[in-house]
């Protein structure tokens, strides 16, 4: 660990509510360049692939896959899940200016079988993200439940694959915003019940969402799941293992995430 960030109030706040926020941790230049490159992927999407570009993102681009591993990020992280840290996914969620797109009241365990409950999710802020513009908002307390049931919408409006949605009344009045500048992070629990509302601002929100599971994690149940060690030891070989990028987009990248995504398709990505 880097020692610049105080991981003791990280891992009691987040052990306590489910979430952690904000941590200073990529730098301003590098959030504004992927924020960057984001939008020229929204007005000219990449051809011939046959995932969504945006979802696993790290096996794409290698910009994207910096993001993930930067010291910054993995010490925040290994303050609340330890040492042994494996990379699952690192989905990319822009929204337009003036658009409707927001995101259910859901957990991210939702569709997952693991064992035990561990993953964590840093959301690493490529813009500025406040209320106005559909930042994230946090039930604390949620991730000391189980799996809530939910209900698919399907929602034409909902950024989640399936519309995924809370079957249960939330008191919004008891929720937090996850207010973030561009840069920062937040981490929360794949147990705990968040959602986003859609930007009414003129300018676009984008953030990737990274997950990230302690090597003794294991699968229990759905298509397998591939991962990549970031730090620490994997002496258990529980999921399958993926390939950084070394260029964006190149032939391995490509065939890396095909490789990755197809089992999770059928499902429409919800288990990936």
């Amino acid at each position: 660990m880097s020692g610049v960030i105080e991981l003791c109030p990280i891992a009691d706040r987040y052990s306590q509510q489910g979430f952690y926020f904000p941590v200073d941790a990529v730098p301003t230049d590098m959030a504004n360049d992927a924020a960057r490159r984001t939008e020229q992927l929204m007005a000219a999407p990449p051809q011939g692939l046959k995932h969504p570009w945006n979802l696993k993102a790290h096996l794409l681009f290698d910009w994207a896959y910096a993001l993930t591993v930067h010291p910054a990020v993995l010490d925040a992280v290994e303050a609340v899940i330890g040492p042994n840290i494996l990379l699952q996914a690192a989905d990319i969620f822009a929204k337009p200016a003036h658009g409707t797109k927001h995101i259910n009241w859901h957990q991210d365990a939702n569709y997952w079988g693991f064992d035990p409950f561990e993953l964590c999710t840093a959301w690493i802020a490529l813009t500025d993200v406040f209320p106005e513009n559909g930042c994230m908002r946090f039930m604390p307390g949620t991730h000391r439940q189980s799996k809530i049931p939910h209900n698919e919408t399907f929602a034409a409006d909902s950024d989640l694959t399936r519309g995924q949605e809370i079957a249960v009344d939330i008191d919004e009045t008891k929720t937090v915003p996850v207010i973030l500048k561009a840069g920062q992070i937040s981490l929360h629990h794949c147990l705990l019940a968040h959602a986003s509302g859609p930007n009414t601002t003129d300018g676009p929100r984008i953030g990737v969402a990274v997950r990230y599971l302690p090597a003794h994690v294991r699968q229990t149940e759905g298509p397998p799941m591939s991962a990549i060690l970031v730090r620490g030891e994997d002496r258990q070989g529980n999921f399958i293992c993926d390939a950084p990028p070394s260029r964006e987009l190149d032939a391995a990248a490509i065939a890396s995430h095909e490789r990755a995504m197809a089992p999770h398709a059928a499902a429409n990505y919800a288990t990936a």
